[in-house]
């Protein structure tokens, strides 16, 4: 693929029609002529974005501050043989095109000189080379998705066990003294047999008692999810008002979005409407059966009066037996539902325990793609310039989610964030909150008991999404071979990040290459041995684009073409293009970036000297 013209509409480059060619294009020109504004738009009009997080903000406000309000960016590339357009105003969040693209990498001169400063950027840098990345992420994006539901789904199933499991705490005592009044009747009733006939109405008539009050409960529970989902779908008919399009090509949409829009509030109305209706009929059912438990407590007064006409005591046993079988009834009723909630709460946790592991799959791919990255830039940058990778050893999103966890939860848990994070990974501690491991995870972590439980026990009551789904990356280092010494990245000069940025930059022989003065900062030594045989060697194998002010990269690289750009203060224009071998851009050249023909012959003659 590459970029085979730019247009612009309005702003500093209003009308501007720029070809480009396969192989090296130089952006060459005075200062304030725009290069570094052709590159910004072309990050812009091909939504590039920026490998570096650093400058996101910056790059977006100088391309739409040159666009102003009204600009507009055109861009045609050429992709196996075919046409490709591409088109982004000012006021688009994103950019349109006839086909899907690989996007260029774009460097502004600050990315060079801080890409290689922070984990992210070195990650990025090497995250470039692999054709597919953007896949990678979207399937990791996907299942973190899933993982953040299926976990917010496992708290509130605990939270609702917890709650059931209150309401049943109470079972076992109903129960003994279901069974103690059981065999007090059982006394009575060999007692006086008279009592008998009364007596076992009476029993059934209890049994009934029970059924109806737990169909009761079940029924108010249904009503409360109906009257929920009432309530969720009432706003849904006003949420939206529909814009009117007017394009021709648009407007055909006016229709069909109004009709499925009118199809969609019909269908939420008449789901309404049937919720509405569930919810009459529950309350027609919970009247008949209220009315019928009325009917049948009537019917037991009498049975048991007639109980207590022949024995002394058993009127009040039937009374309480009958309380205690109702309890019992519905709280085996809250039982059941707890162990429903349980089997729940395994099949999400068994499925949040897959999407770590699909993401656990997702980055051993991704590390063993950037592993073979790192073999062959050092194949190739050894021994001046050497890269390493240490697998998923970037702990410090996962720390920070999981210090957000815990803040608030009144536990001393700030010296405890490195240990959990290094010690245990995000599957494990999904294992160990879940399970309630506390001796296992004290011994991990190397904690008392006592604090382990506390810190298990509260971390088992809330939402984990954040923290299982936190970046746990791999760690990329450059270092660079300074007077017989490996020092790392960090501890390097300006001009020395910039050589092993650009170094590795260059390696990339994937995707188009859009950089701004690569040049600045370094050394002339560099820029003629190393940088411009590397500028060379890329652009024979996909298209290079380069702003420059030193002739050396376009003499010495052989640019397929090179484009002078001008300015008159108010507008920026191209004044000339043209191949390398071509008088007029010789004389640009000669002017523009050797200081004039004088300087030129000046310098001639002291090297000849």
């Amino acid at each position: 693929m590459f970029i085979k013209n730019l247009r612009v509409e309005e702003g500093f480059f209003n009308t501007l029609d720029l070809n480009f060619s396969k192989g090296l294009n130089v952006l060459v020109g005075g200062r304030g002529v725009g290069k570094t504004t052709i590159i910004e738009l072309l990050r812009f009009g091909l939504d590039a974005g920026n490998l570096s997080p650093l400058n996101i903000n910056e790059s977006s406000a100088h391309a739409l501050s040159i666009l102003q309000s009204s600009g507009r960016v055109s861009i045609e590339l050429e992709l196996n043989g075919r046409t490709i357009n591409v088109s982004r105003s000012a006021l688009d969040s994103e950019s349109v095109a006839t086909e899907a693209f690989p996007p260029p990498i774009i460097f502004s001169q600050k990315e060079v000189e801080t890409i290689s400063l922070n984990a992210g950027g070195r990650l990025s840098l090497i995250d470039s080379f692999i054709p597919d990345i953007k896949t990678k992420e979207k399937q990791l994006s996907s299942i973190n998705n899933d993982l953040r539901n299926n976990s917010a789904l496992l708290t509130q199933l605990k939270k609702e066990f917890s709650e059931l499991r209150e309401k049943t705490a109470t079972l076992p005592i109903f129960k003994d003294r279901e069974k103690q009044l059981l065999q007090q009747q059982d006394v009575l009733q060999k007692q006086n047999q008279q009592i008998q006939g009364s007596q076992e109405t009476l029993n059934t008539i209890q049994s009934q008692l029970a059924s109806i009050s737990v169909d009761i409960q079940n029924l108010y529970t249904i009503k409360q999810v109906y009257e929920y989902r009432v309530s969720q779908l009432q706003p849904l008919l006003n949420q939206w008002t529909q814009p009117v399009l007017n394009t021709p090509e648009a407007s055909p949409l006016n229709k069909l979005i109004t009709d499925n829009l009118n199809h969609d509030s019909i269908l939420i109305s008449d789901s309404i409407k049937n919720n509405m209706n569930g919810i009459s009929e529950i309350n027609d059912t919970l009247n008949l059966l209220n009315n019928r438990k009325i009917e049948l407590e009537v019917t037991a007064r009498t049975s048991r009066s007639e109980v207590e006409s022949y024995t002394e005591g058993a009127g009040a046993i039937l009374s309480e037996l009958g309380r205690v079988k109702q309890n019992v009834a519905q709280l085996e009723n809250f039982n059941n539902h707890a162990i429903d909630k349980q089997n729940q709460i395994q099949i999400i946790y068994d499925k949040c325990q897959s999407n770590l592991e699909g993401i656990s799959k997702l980055k051993e791919d991704k590390h063993f793609a950037r592993s073979e990255i790192i073999s062959s830039l050092n194949e190739h940058l050894l021994p001046t310039i050497g890269t390493s990778i240490t697998p998923q050893s970037n702990l410090s999103m996962y720390g920070e989610a999981l210090e957000n966890s815990l803040r608030g939860s009144g536990l001393k848990y700030k010296e405890l964030i490195s240990k959990i994070v290094e010690k245990i990974s995000p599957a494990w501690l999904l294992y160990y909150t879940h399970t309630l491991k506390y001796e296992d995870f004290a011994q991990t972590i190397g904690i008392p008991l006592d604090r382990a439980t506390r810190l298990l026990g509260y971390l088992n009551e809330i939402d984990l999404g954040k923290v299982l789904t936190s970046k746990i990356e791999d760690k990329i280092d450059f270092t660079l071979l300074d007077h017989g010494n490996y020092k790392h990245v960090e501890e390097l000069s300006i001009g020395q990040r910039c050589t092993v940025a650009l170094s590795v930059i260059l390696e990339n022989p994937n995707r188009i290459l859009v950089i701004d003065q690569p040049e600045d900062h370094l050394d002339n030594e560099y820029i003629a041995r190393t940088l411009i045989k590397s500028i060379s060697q890329r652009a024979e194998k996909v298209q290079t684009i380069l702003s420059s002010h030193n002739a050396n990269i376009p003499v010495l690289g052989n640019a397929n073409t090179v484009i002078n750009l001008e300015s008159n203060g108010r507008k920026g224009f191209v004044k000339c293009q043209g191949a390398i071998d071509s008088s007029e851009i010789k004389d640009v050249i000669e002017s523009i970036m050797e200081g004039g023909k004088q300087a030129f012959q000046t310098r001639s003659d002291f090297y000849k000297g």
